[in-house]
């Protein structure tokens, strides 16, 4: 079965390749993946391949393959299409035409491989029972697009669900996995301080925003050091911080943005409950007050903690060494503090998140996830695109 399948999956290497650069010169983000969605959706149809349209709030695709009996249940395969608001640097070729968007999370690998995925299991269909299901989601960065994707209950039917990710922290030709928990929940907050604005030179008559904002930085730092056990793993991170108009008016108002990262949801609660707590008391002890939101209107809720199942990342860890290599796989010893929304799948069903290596031998210093040089490394496109199929079906056999 590998060696058919594989020879497929090399046939199909040159037109994957070329439509995920396609995929990498036109980045969208999050709910905008338009000409993405269309892009997709004429690959898939131009090999007869069954999808719907209009999923997760407008651009997401999900194709359906039936195997050759009704049985075995459903196996869903994911892949994030959206891009970042960044402007590219690295000066390849197929570098992004769109200003100040580029796929520097490598979703245009992952969905390209997804495709190459979705054809070869088209013609190898006799090779499994059940159906596999292909999810082409929108909106991973920062707007929980796969929440939707579940609330529209796409996994209703599913049995068990697998993504992966390119990383380039570990060497191409290999995978990370890990049981149980294996990356952070992530919540991002703004806080509002509302004061009384007043001359620069007269601040006993104001009440000073910027005053209360600074003392409430400084205090939510204690909550991983002092509210958080030294046992567990946490992180709270204050990355926009924005006040008044002149150097000699103090201001109504000040306000900060940041995330909040936690391993399992005790300690995202505890997290959650002390920016608030904090925040409003600290305000008031200088005569201000605050205002702490969680979430942006439109998108989803804050990620929760990424949980692979132990069974399942048995499967991929002898399905890796049967179609990559005997020693593909990386144990990774602790979680990683990123977060994905494919956490809101593994709530619903069994599933698996795969790091999938990028980085190239003798080249220590591959550019990282989310920085305006990086490229998904095409070398990858293979092994991803047999662990896929490979996986789905064992998982139906």
């Amino acid at each position: 079965m590998d060696d058919a399948l594989r020879n497929t999956v090399r046939a199909l290497l040159p037109e994957v390749t070329a439509l995920r650069r396609e995929l990498h010169q036109h980045p969208e983000i999050r709910f905008e993946e338009h000409w993405t969605s269309d892009r997709i959706a004429a690959f898939l149809s131009a090999e007869g391949i069954p999808h719907t349209r209009g999923h997760a709030k407008g651009t997401g695709v999900v194709a359906c393959i039936q195997g050759h009996g009704e049985g075995h249940g459903t196996v869903l395969l994911r892949a994030d299409m959206d891009a970042l608001e960044l402007q590219e640097t690295s000066g390849v070729p197929h570098a992004s035409q769109i200003p100040e968007r580029m796929h520097a999370c490598g979703h245009d690998g992952h969905s390209a491989a997804l495709c190459g995925a979705a054809v070869a299991l088209m013609r190898h269909r006799h090779l499994f029972p059940g159906r596999v299901k292909l999810v082409f989601q929108p909106a991973e960065e920062q707007a929980s697009g796969g929440y939707f994707i579940v609330e529209e209950g796409i996994l209703d039917d599913v049995n068990a669900a697998f993504a992966l990710h390119t990383w380039p922290s570990l060497p191409a030709g290999k995978i990370g996995l890990r049981e149980g928990a294996a990356m952070a929940s992530a919540d991002f907050f703004r806080i509002d301080v509302r004061g009384k604005g007043g001359h620069g030179a007269d601040p006993a008559n104001a009440i000073d925003p910027i005053i209360a904002a600074a003392h409430i930085v400084v205090a939510l730092q204690s909550i991983v050091s002092r509210e958080i056990a030294p046992t567990d793993s946490a992180v709270l991170t204050i990355a926009q911080f924005q006040a008044g108009t002149s150097s000699n008016i103090i201001p109504d108002r000040a306000w900060m943005a940041g995330t909040c990262r936690a391993l399992n949801q005790a300690t995202r609660v505890c997290l959650e409950n002390a920016i608030v707590r904090i925040a409003q008391q600290t305000a008031q002890a200088f005569r201000a007050t605050a205002e702490v939101t969680f979430g942006d209107p439109g998108y989803g809720p804050g990620y929760p903690p990424l949980v692979n199942d132990p069974a399942l990342c048995s499967l991929v860890r002898h399905t890796a060494q049967e179609v990559i290599g005997p020693d593909a796989v990386i144990e990774l010893e602790r979680p990683y503090m990123a977060a994905e929304d494919f956490a809101y799948y593994l709530q619903r069903v069994p599933g698996v998140f795969i790091f999938l290596g990028a980085a190239s031998p003798g080249s220590p210093n591959t550019p990282a996830l989310h920085t305006p040089c990086f490229d998904f490394n095409d070398d990858t496109l293979e092994s991803a695109m047999m662990l896929l199929c490979s996986i789905a079906i064992r998982r139906l056999g």
